[in-house]
């Protein structure tokens, strides 16, 4: 738990404000980590983005997702506060949907450092926001000296094509970006996000079993091996309810939808469209489903 700020204008203590509201059991900072949630266009149940710091010394700011004008100064100030203590080295995004970039020209530009991330992120970001450092599996961001402030960079596809993953081994903590989240679950949207990857990689992360998982929304995660052990089996569940809303005969996507997730409220079904048809497609490459345009029955 963390008191964001104790000095500066009046702009300073706006942030502390903000982060009061937010729940300041919700700010977290550590030994070379600092997460600041912040407002942005996400999907429900969250509200918020975590924008990290990482490294002691050498500092990148990973996702930077403030939208508003508000937060972005808020944010701004933040980091103004800190450039005393640390030297920020560059921005850098875990991978390309809105609510994880909303803000990284403006601190680029303001810090005069790059903006990172993986090259197929920067292919998607295209016209939009230009990335000046390309990350592959295996580079490393070194936040300082020591060996526990050496941060790898894992390719996580699944979510996002570009979805990186930034893991310290010594310590074992991970920045998740958006491969779980503390509350609710992650959205696969075909055709850039892809379910079976997503499984793949969700097992791969368990298997270095992290001691801390900082995910892009919500509290830092204490028990991140019990959780994705969690998502991994309620995919699957969602994965067999979605097999047996399948008839023989061939219906659209939204009939399906609706016997897959009887529970939900109908002004969500849009949303669990996209997971369902995730679901569909991993069906059909197993050899349980079939399609004929934009209708499925089971095979």
């Amino acid at each position: 738990m963390i008191s964001l700020l104790t000095r500066g204008a009046k702009l300073l203590a706006e942030a502390e404000d903000t982060c009061q509201m937010l729940s300041r059991a919700n700010v977290h900072e550590d030994d070379g980590l600092r997460v600041i949630p912040l407002r942005s266009p996400t999907l429900p149940p969250a509200q918020h983005t975590n924008m990290c710091w990482v490294g002691r010394d050498k500092c990148w700011i990973v996702d930077p997702a403030a939208h508003t004008s508000e937060e972005r100064a808020r944010a701004l100030a933040l980091i103004d506060a800190a450039a005393d203590e640390r030297t920020f080295e560059g921005v850098l995004l875990t991978h390309h949907h809105r609510d994880h970039v909303g803000s990284a020209a403006l601190l680029s530009e303001h810090l005069q450092v790059p903006v990172a991330a993986h090259r197929i992120t920067a292919d998607l970001l295209k016209g939009q926001l230009a990335v000046d450092r390309l990350l592959e599996e295996g580079d490393v961001i070194v936040g300082g000296p020591e060996e526990d402030d050496r941060w790898h960079v894992l390719h996580t596809p699944g979510h996002a094509s570009g979805h990186i993953v930034l893991w310290e081994p010594v310590r074992r903590w991970m920045i998740g970006g958006d491969m779980m989240a503390a509350t609710g679950t992650i959205v696969i949207e075909p055709p850039d996000g892809h379910m079976s990857t997503y499984l793949a990689q969700l097992d791969r992360l368990a298997g270095l079993r992290p001691d801390r998982f900082v995910p892009a929304h919500g509290a830092v995660i204490e028990d991140p091996v019990e959780r994705l052990a969690f998502y991994q089996s309620h995919r699957l569940k969602r994965e067999a309810r979605v097999r047996g809303s399948l008839r023989s005969e061939l219906e659209p996507l939204r009939a399906i939808t609706e016997r897959s997730y009887p529970e939900l409220d109908r002004a969500l079904l849009p949303l669990a469209d996209r997971s369902c048809l995730a679901h569909l497609i991993r069906l059909e490459e197993l050899g349980e489903a079939t399609r004929d345009g934009e209708r499925w029955s089971a095979r």
